[in-house]
């Protein structure tokens, strides 16, 4: 694509010595360039890509984008000519625009699905993928957990990933046969021009409760920013709000799902056991019995929003209810790890204030004598939320353990003391630092009937020590633990 074509759209016309230039590729990062690339350079929250112009020029960068003049930055550039200023001055947004382009605007060649929401984004964006897949649409997905284009895995840093890299991977999933692709949408992405030029012809919102707030300066600016997905809907798209938790967005047009009698999806005759859940859901005037697999009724939700979206999408309800009852669950999401024994142990995501309260909410419901949670809470990130959720454990488990989670480059002492802040002296939970020993100490610790819920890192295969990154899974650790006391473990 020529340089010219390729920037057609972002308000800098290139001179003519550049503008016929064919362009091979694009990069943010002077590390992934190669000969006939357009480099984009971005000022990070850590580091600067104006600082990288000359290794860029030096890879083969044919043209470099710039936020400013970098030659009053002391920046010394070998060959001024290549250097093009966005006069937006905003290059996160070119990024998206130029990416859009190079790759063919792909979301307009496939049905989209983009999920945003605090909690339950990955569970429902995997159950509408099953739906999808079950029905011979051949579904990509981006997410927390990885992405899958084509059928093959791609391992995820982040839950959204950049513009770049969203519309490579989208166009990737078309080349490889996939028809669709299911988006978990993250605040961060919303608010970093990740997904400025994608379109979508279903959104949906889960919930929102505390999250981010290291990174928006309040609650109504996290809100408004996961808002910002809706006006990314295809024209005669369809827009979902999920009704069932407070603080949802009042969105006009929007169809909604959850428990009240407006609902246009309405979910009631919920009923949650160990080995999952039953609900009847209203659309019409029809109602269906859906069954679901994965324990805790929020999983009853995410079942219905994904519903929502495959029958807005064209799929008969029926069918979707069927592939519905035999998703087998989500890495990491009340995830079960069961080894013959009398007590339920699982793994769960949950590392945000509601989404404990709701997975030890439901963890209690299960429980046929006492609950057991661990938990921790990760470093270098809102600070906050730790005496919160210290408070949410101590009221509703029996027998809480403070431990480590990602401490990153904080010290765990202080995160653990942060917690305990928020925990009645009355309460006498167990701390103990090494989260392996924590989950030895729980189940150890559980008998028949009880419910051992260990919280914070879900489908996650490691732990942030300082900037170093170690192998540690809450589910290989839960296994040992079981070993320990007699079961022979099969996960």
């Amino acid at each position: 694509m020529k340089l010219k074509d390729l920037l057609l759209k972002t308000g800098i016309i290139p001179p003519s010595e550049l503008a016929n230039r064919e362009i091979t590729g694009i990069a943010y990062d002077s590390r992934e360039i190669s000969s006939g690339f357009l480099f984009v350079a971005i000022k990070g929250f850590s580091t600067d890509g104006h600082n990288f112009i000359n290794k860029a020029l030096a890879s083969g960068a044919v043209a470099v984008v710039t936020e400013r003049e970098v030659s009053e930055q002391g920046i010394g550039i070998e060959d001024s000519s290549l250097i093009l200023i966005n006069p937006a001055g905003n290059n996160r947004d070119l990024l998206a625009r130029v990416s859009a382009a190079y790759y063919e605007y792909p979301w307009e060649q496939m049905k989209t699905v983009g999920i945003t929401g605090t909690n339950g984004k990955t569970s429902t964006a995997h159950i509408l993928r099953w739906i999808l897949e079950n029905e011979g649409i051949h579904t990509g997905v981006m997410g927390t957990v990885g992405h899958v284009a084509g059928g093959q895995a791609i391992e995820a840093s982040v839950t959204t990933p950049d513009s770049l890299e969203v519309a490579e991977y989208m166009k990737k999933m078309i080349s490889s046969g996939d028809q669709a692709c299911v988006m978990e949408v993250s605040s961060h992405a919303l608010a970093l021009s990740r997904v400025n030029n994608v379109r979508f012809d279903v959104t949906l919102f889960t919930n929102i409760s505390q999250d981010h707030l290291d990174f928006h300066s309040s609650m109504e600016d996290y809100l408004d920013t996961k808002k910002k997905l809706f006006g990314l809907t295809k024209l005669n798209g369809a827009k979902i709000v999920g009704t069932y938790a407070p603080g949802w967005p009042k969105i006009e047009g929007a169809i909604t799902f959850g428990e009240r009698a407006c609902d246009t999806y309405r979910v009631k005759d919920i009923s949650v056991g160990l080995s999952g859940s039953i609900f009847t859901l209203c659309w019409l005037d029809r109602e269906t019995t859906v069954s679901v697999k994965a324990p805790g009724r929020f999983n009853v939700y995410n079942a219905a929003g994904a519903i929502a979206v495959a029958v807005e999408l064209g799929i008969g309800i029926e069918e979707a209810v069927r592939a519905v009852s035999s998703f087998p669950g989500v890495p990491g999401r009340m995830e079960r790890v069961d080894c013959g024994q009398r007590f339920l142990v699982a793994v769960d995501y949950a590392h945000t204030p509601d989404a404990l309260e709701r997975v030890l909410k439901q963890g209690a419901v299960l429980a046929e004598n006492n609950l057991i949670a661990v938990f921790g809470c990760g470093g270098d990130r809102d600070s906050r939320k730790r005496p919160v959720m210290g408070k949410i454990a101590s009221e509703n488990a029996d027998l809480v353990f403070v431990t480590s989670d990602n401490p990153r480059t904080e010290s765990p002492e202080k995160i653990i003391q942060d917690i305990l802040v928020g925990i009645p002296k009355t309460t006498s939970p167990v701390v103990e630092q090494d989260r392996a020993k924590a989950i030895s100490m729980a189940i150890k610790a559980a008998r028949d009937g009880d419910v051992v819920i260990i919280a914070g890192k879900g489908h996650e295969d490691y732990q942030i020590l300082g900037k170093e990154k170690i192998h540690f899974d809450d589910r290989e650790r839960a296994v040992d633990a079981l070993a320990d006391r007699g079961y022979k473990c099969v996960h």
